[in-house]
């Protein structure tokens, strides 16, 4: 845990390699969950081709790991998290300015397993046979699985499959899992399993105690391109911003 620690704050200072923090910013730094690998630097380009001379930088990971980075100081003008919680309590304690939170895109839980590998369900979890596992994220710092615990918990599954979980670090992680046969199942966002031929989507969590994952922003306390980094969010709520990301699977977001 402290080397992932280490490597979130090296990852972090390297973010902002170059950028005179003394001189008006053109450049802003992100904290972003893993899950959006995909979308930050599409949106960065976007950003960037309508602000010339901005330059959009982001450093990623588990959103719980990243919160207590920014808990700490690093600097970092906006974050981006998988899940309401470490935005919150960054909120809680000052650290990001609570009225520049907005959800800008929503998600959905899937049951993912190596391609050819079907048949097991949600329902059927606990069934799987004798020596294999289902990977989810740590749910102490992982968004994903958080909510695959607490989905799993709802349908009486948590406590059953205890003894056979794999913890990822980041929702990556539990993809990778996956995507190498090394699990029967895992649980990740519908982003994740979108164009991956390695693995199938065996099921979705759906029904009312079903979680719905949120990516939730907000501008960091003090930040020296907070202004620019405001411009950046609002750009992600625009229609164009919107746009790329339901390109890449993900729903809209909402303004609280």
């Amino acid at each position: 845990m402290m080397r992932r620690r280490q490597v979130l704050a090296l990852g972090l200072a390297l973010a902002l390699g170059g950028c005179d923090r003394g001189t008006a910013p053109s450049e802003i730094t992100l904290a972003s969950a893993a899950s959006l690998r995909a979308a930050v630097p599409k949106l960065a380009r976007a950003f960037e081709a309508s602000h010339k001379g901005v330059r959009v930088t982001s450093t990623f990971g588990a959103s719980g790991d990243l919160e207590r980075q920014v808990e700490a100081g690093a600097p970092v003008d906006a974050v981006l998290f998988a899940a309401a919680k470490p935005v919150d309590k960054l909120a809680a304690s000052g650290r990001v300015d609570a009225a520049s939170r907005r959800v800008v895109a929503t998600n959905e839980l899937v049951l993912i397993g190596p391609a050819g590998k079907r048949g097991v369900t949600f329902a059927t979890l606990e069934s799987l046979p004798p020596g294999e596992r289902l990977a989810v994220g740590d749910p102490a710092s992982v968004p994903a699985g958080d909510y695959a615990k607490t989905w799993l918990t709802a349908i009486g599954k948590w406590e059953a499959l205890r003894g056979r979980l794999v913890f990822g670090s980041d929702v990556s992680a539990v993809l990778a899992y996956a995507r190498r046969g090394e699990v029967a199942a895992a649980i990740v966002y519908a982003t994740e399993a979108r164009g991956i031929g390695e693995i199938i989507v065996l099921d979705e969590a759906r029904g009312p105690e079903a979680p719905h994952p949120e990516v939730v922003a907000a501008i960091v306390t003090g930040a020296r391109g907070a202004v620019l980094a405001r411009d950046f969010l609002g750009f992600v709520a625009s229609p164009e911003g919107q746009g790329i990301l339901t390109g890449l699977g993900f729903g809209p977001g909402r303004s609280r």
